[in-house]
């Protein structure tokens, strides 16, 4: 049993697709020259995953008294590039659980703080880069009302954490130059564009929840928004695109 895809996705979310070693940061989307951008990121355990065998030894850091469900959630994850990965692995002594524990804490923590930053450099030519990626180019109506509701309230239905809570206000620090750009481009470019660009959302997002819900759901609408992107600007473009969505209940239950 391994860390199941949904939670690589939040995983890779929350390091910004970027190797947890400092001195390393390696962006883990691989672009192609003639392929789709490849992820090259590996989810690393940091209590090692594998008990081991007669000719093969228990994985690095392995504790005998954690569940598998443990083992593979989350909170023992770190998102490395596969340099990294082997390094901590073949040099186990070098890096004991609590090294890892807090390298995570503080990559993520750096993270969060690049991508802040980067929300308030967001202008009209980041909106535009990262609408043009998702714009599904089909515009179809199923008669679904979508009203507002208070974000609050939505985060709690569809039971997002205080992570992903952290995430939508970020990203809603942005949504009135959302709408001042989805208002400008129906107006001088192209007057579907805003509904071609919710039709995108809401089919992934069907696509997505019938087999995801809460974080991971969130994380797997958050990789599609961000649209393999590493500059951080172009991930708090997608990031306020989302939240935006989700504010209006174009994505995610109300």
């Amino acid at each position: 049993m391994s860390a199941s895809y949904p939670t690589k996705v939040f995983l890779a979310m929350k390091s910004g697709n970027i190797c947890a070693f400092k001195d390393c940061r390696k962006p883990l989307t691989a672009d192609g020259v003639n392929a789709q951008p490849a992820i090259i990121g590996e989810a690393a355990h940091i209590y090692g995953e594998s008990p081991g065998t007669k000719t093969k030894p228990a994985s690095a850091r392995y504790r005998a008294d954690m569940k598998d469900a443990q083992r593979n959630h989350y909170d023992n994850l770190i998102y490395l590039c596969p340099t990294c990965h082997t390094k901590i692995d073949k040099q186990e002594k070098d890096y004991p659980a609590e090294r890892l524990f807090a390298l995570k804490a503080e990559h993520e923590s750096w993270v969060a703080e690049q991508l802040d930053q980067s929300m308030s450099e967001v202008s009209f030519a980041e909106l535009e880069v990262a609408a043009n990626a998702l714009a599904s180019g089909k515009h179809s109506s199923n008669g679904d009302s979508f009203e507002v509701i208070p974000p609050e309230e939505k985060i709690n239905k569809n039971g997002l954490s205080d992570t992903v809570r952290s995430d939508i206000a970020m990203g809603l620090s942005k949504s009135h130059e959302v709408e001042r750009f989805l208002a400008n481009m129906a107006t001088n470019v192209d007057e579907d564009f805003p509904e071609r660009l919710k039709s995108g959302f809401k089919e992934k997002y069907l696509g997505l929840k019938a087999t995801l819900s809460g974080d991971e759901l969130f994380a797997s609408m958050l990789e599609f928004a961000q649209a393999g992107h590493k500059d951080f600007r172009q991930q708090a473009a997608g990031l306020a695109i989302l939240s935006h969505l989700f504010h209006l209940c174009e994505v995610f239950e109300k």
